[in-house]
């Protein structure tokens, strides 16, 4: 334009008048690209919210069932420590009745075994020994225990009774010895728990009454060394009477 000498003002109206068009174009063109350009990020923006949202939602939802699992687990735990608690104690409630049954069934051998456990083999009493009426001598005369159906309280009967002292915290360890031809039944009682122990010999002897009925008579009761009254004899028998009379 200055090569065909124009002013300076003709050259301005004629840029002003091509590149205006030209400007005006572009940014008509910038203006549709923006707006789909926003459009579609939008769109787009909104799916990510809503996922974002349900990721919460889930999340939420996820920690709720995680705490109801946590407090069902604690419950569970709870519950298995009971359990096992109990059980325990049942557990060693059988340890020790096995225990007390395995010593009672050795003394149940040892009395119906024919043989004693003490030095030379001593043979036991007999049966019929054992199931004579067990009867004590007070002011000259034999005082005996008769229960149901005319049976009379024998040395067997009051061997039982001895056997079912045992427990769980108390043991009873019982022999037969023979001295001057009476059987001598010796009883051994411990009971580590309450720091008690006790011995007990009971001297029999076979004994006919003037009524000619043959009898196990008690001669002789010693308890941890002392020799037990005729009182204390007498009461015993009175308590057999309660229970086995009964």
């Amino acid at each position: 334009m200055f090569g065909n000498n124009w002013s300076v003002e003709q050259i301005e109206n004629e840029l002003a008048l091509k590149f205006g068009m030209l400007i005006n174009n572009d940014q008509s063109d910038q203006q549709e690209n923006a707006s789909s350009f926003v459009a579609p990020a939008a769109g787009r923006l909104d799916e990510v919210l809503a996922r974002i949202s349900d990721a919460l939602d889930n999340q939420a939802l996820f920690r709720s069932e995680i705490r109801s699992l946590r407090d069902e687990v604690a419950g569970l735990r709870d519950e298995y420590g009971s359990f096992e608690q109990k059980y325990g104690k049942r557990l060693k409630v059988l340890e020790s009745g096995m225990q007390s049954l395995e010593e009672s069934h050795g003394r149940l051998e040892r009395l119906f075994s024919g043989k004693a456990t003490g030095p030379g083999g001593i043979d036991f009493p007999s049966e019929k020994y054992l199931a004579r009426p067990l009867v004590i001598r007070s002011n000259g005369e034999f005082l005996g225990v008769q229960g149901g159906g005319k049976k009379h309280f024998s040395l067997r009967d009051f061997v039982r009774l001895i056997e079912r002292s045992a427990s769980a915290t108390c043991s009873v360890d019982t022999r037969w010895e023979k001295k001057s031809g009476n059987w001598v039944f010796v009883v051994k009682t411990s009971d580590p728990a309450r720091g008690l122990r006790q011995d007990v010999v009971l001297v029999t002897r076979k004994t006919v009454t003037p009524n000619g009925n043959t009898v196990t008579e008690i001669a002789r009761l010693n308890i941890d060394g002392n020799d037990a009254p005729d009182s204390l004899l007498l009461s015993l028998f009175r308590q057999v009477r309660t229970v086995f009379g009964g």
